[in-house]
């Protein structure tokens, strides 16, 4: 591996490294302040890895090594969570067809909250630009 390509892995390691370790201290937080809000630090990670993406505070050049990287080897990622559903069967047997439908329901609430935010953004800027060509308008006829 080039020392070159080594420094700068490194470096994107310890982004991720401290966006896990304060995604982890903002979700003890919130566990400590609504006990029963329960907030996944993953969760967490990923909206301020946005956040920091979308303020340009990091750059995607900054974690695109070690994202692509996690994205390669995902599949063991979730090998854990197989194991662990493969030894929960007999809640599976008993409650499958409950948690099927949770799933599914909740899957299609959440697309349509999602497509109802988007609109709701798309109806937002398409204001925003009528607006501001409007008051061009007005500019120029004064």
């Amino acid at each position: 591996m080039p020392k070159k390509f080594k420094g700068k892995f490194i470096k994107q390691i310890m982004i991720y490294g401290l966006i896990l370790l304060a995604s982890s201290l903002i979700s003890e937080l919130i566990n400590q302040l609504w006990p029963g809000f329960p907030m996944p630090p993953a969760l967490i990670g990923m909206i301020m890895l946005y956040l920091l993406l979308t303020f340009k505070i990091v750059k995607l050049e900054q974690v695109e090594g070690v994202s692509n990287f996690f994205v390669q080897i995902i599949s063991l990622i979730f090998i854990p969570s197989g194991i662990a559903l493969v030894t929960k069967l007999d809640v599976l047997k008993n409650e499958g067809l409950q948690i099927v439908l949770v799933v599914i329901v909740s899957t299609l609430m959440l697309l349509l909250f999602t497509a109802g935010i988007a609109w709701l953004l798309v109806q937002v800027k398409e204001w925003v630009i009528e607006r501001r060509n409007n008051r061009q308008a007005e500019l120029e006829e004064d």
